[in-house]
């Protein structure tokens, strides 16, 4: 059952303590998985799908988080991607851990992959960590205070994009299931943009928008671990994110089944956000 509010006092000293405490986790992990990227490794499919895999470093890493974080705070809920725990749902203070967003990348490329992780507090998104592995950046975002890069507090450089100056990610499989999902078709947007890319990390790529790199994000499907860290990013710079049909998510993606996906359309602003929502309804 959830803890009430009122039963549990929220001191932002502590918590600031827990999130330093699992951003070293995830550089420990991240160590880890940078003396396995040059080893031979071998992958299985989820549900038989050829594009959707996992490894041994997967369940690895979630574990090794897991447990590093219950040693300390053994109260505490998790919902995990890879499924190494048991009676997962939300308690008071709950993590939300994607172990490696962009295992494809991992396998496949030796980089572009990152270590995703964020905190929930009473069902809200709270805190969210990005760690770019290879890179060894560490990307943190607190809800109103702000963003962190490797500890250095950060702030883009805002500039007023107009769509046709705009870069998003698109891939092939978002333009599928937009098609298939809401017949939407998403090429009149494709081609009102100066280009569109695919990183195949969502982490990363929401991070990207938080920065200012990219103006825009279409997925037409993606769970909580994925979004969940980033989005706070996202949110704390300025941009947002929202489900599609947004309709039908009155009481928040927060609350929403975390095992159940959805259609992620993001952007660097609210401004930008309404431009690509209002490209989407009109090829409806």
């Amino acid at each position: 059952m959830m803890e009430k509010m009122s039963k549990i006092q929220v001191n932002a000293k502590e918590i600031h303590e827990m999130i330093h405490y699992v951003a070293k986790l995830m550089e420990e992990a991240g160590e880890n998985l940078r003396r396995e990227v040059s080893k031979p490794m071998s992958f299985q499919r989820k549900d038989q799908n050829i594009m959707d895999i996992v490894t041994e470093h997967d369940k690895n890493t979630e574990r090794y988080l897991i447990e590093g974080i219950r040693r300390k705070y053994a109260e505490h809920g998790f919902i995990a991607e890879e499924g190494e725990i048991e009676n997962q749902g939300f308690k008071f203070f709950t993590w939300v851990i994607d172990p490696i967003d962009g295992t494809t990348n991992f396998v496949n490329l030796g980089k572009d992959f990152a270590i995703s992780v964020a905190l929930y507090i009473d069902q809200k998104p709270f805190g969210g960590l990005v760690y770019d592995v290879m890179q060894r950046e560490m990307v943190v975002g607190i809800k109103g205070k702000g963003v962190w890069v490797n500890d250095e507090p950060y702030q883009r450089n805002r500039r007023d994009v107009q769509l046709e100056n705009a870069i998003m990610e698109i891939s092939f499989t978002a333009e599928s299931g937009f098609m298939k999902n809401f017949n939407v078709d998403v090429k009149p947007l494709v081609f009102s943009l100066r280009g569109h890319r695919n990183y195949g990390v969502a982490a990363l790529t929401i991070v990207k928008m938080a920065k200012g790199e990219l103006e825009g994000y279409l997925a037409s499907r993606l769970y909580l671990w994925d979004y969940a860290a980033a989005g706070v990013i996202l949110r704390e710079m300025g941009g947002e994110f929202l489900p599609y049909p947004k309709e039908e998510y009155a009481e928040g993606y927060e609350t929403k089944s975390p095992h159940e996906s959805i259609a992620f359309v993001g952007a660097s602003s609210k401004d930008m956000l309404e431009i690509i929502m209002k490209k989407l309804h009109d090829n409806e």
